[in-house]
């Protein structure tokens, strides 16, 4: 494995986002794994029997927390609450990095438990920049956004998604998420060039992958987390290392979850991809 790191994780490294019902499996087994992915709206409450098991799982592993309430995109600032209960988490999980999407979660305050696309404006950058700044603000770790998988465009996008990335990364210094299986998702979706999408994307911004798997519902493609990594997502991700280099690799699943095995023979399989690029920061 490279001695390079992101974030205090060694770059060419993979591992799982951890599910409830794989963690008695997990603490028993104690499968060699370089970090683990964390849910964070799961824990909030920061009690109860399974939250002592995660505290249990972030004394051997280290822990990188992944949340969907933040945010971002909405035309109010990210509710100052949430935020700090989710630092609290960070800090209790001593967490080396905390991310969310860039989207909109919550409307008029109320949360849509789904995550909405924002307009690509370059008339929007101003609000992300100060909503982004603000969450950094209270956070005691870095921060990284991830792309969401879209179902629609607007007709007032006038900056690709890379290109807005690109921008929110040199204002407020803010680490890129890179969620492949959502590239690929969105590019099937708006019949767009997945490969022309890849490029836009800032090379120095990205600080993690994600793979998950998708579902075919014609004409769409959906983001469902609840089957195996698909070949073609595969084959962007190779394009991804070669582009942005070997970084942390995380593999999600939250529907029909398959036994803990299965989860660690993928992310061998991404391990074995990053290994030709190992020494690619």
């Amino acid at each position: 494995m490279s001695g390079q790191k992101v974030g205090g994780i060694p770059a060419a490294s993979a591992s799982i986002s951890v599910r409830e019902a794989h963690l008695l499996e997990l603490l028993a087994s104690e499968p060699s794994l370089p970090f683990v992915e964390v849910l964070a709206d799961n824990f909030l409450a920061m009690r109860g029997r399974h939250y002592q098991l995660i505290r249990q799982v972030a004394e051997r592993y280290p822990v990188v927390l992944h949340c969907v309430g933040m945010s971002v995109g909405s035309m109010h600032a990210p509710a100052a609450g949430y935020v700090q209960r989710i630092a609290a988490l960070a800090r209790d999980l001593n967490a080396c990095a905390v991310s969310d999407h860039l989207s909109v979660s919550a409307v008029a305050d109320e949360f849509v438990h789904d995550l909405l696309p924002i307009q690509y404006r370059e008339a929007c950058i101003p609000r992300l920049v100060k909503h982004i700044r603000q969450v950094q603000e209270y956070l005691p770790v870095p921060l990284l956004l991830e792309n969401i998988s879209r179902y629609l465009a607007y007709r007032s996008d006038e900056i690709s998604e890379g290109q807005l990335f690109g921008e929110l990364h040199r204002q407020t210094g803010v680490g890129l998420l890179f969620d492949v299986n959502n590239l690929y998702v969105t590019a099937h979706n708006l019949q767009c060039d997945v490969r022309q999408m890849l490029n836009e994307y800032p090379i120095d911004a990205v600080q993690q992958y994600h793979l998950a798997g998708y579902q075919e519902r014609p004409p769409l493609l959906v983001d469902t987390h609840g089957s195996p990594v698909s070949p073609p997502v595969w084959e962007l991700y190779a394009l991804a290392l070669v582009r942005f280099g070997a970084k942390p690799t995380i593999i999600e699943w939250d529907n029909d979850l398959p036994p803990l095995a299965e989860l660690l023979s993928t992310v061998a399989r991404a391990q074995r991809l990053m290994m030709p690029l190992a020494g690619v920061a």
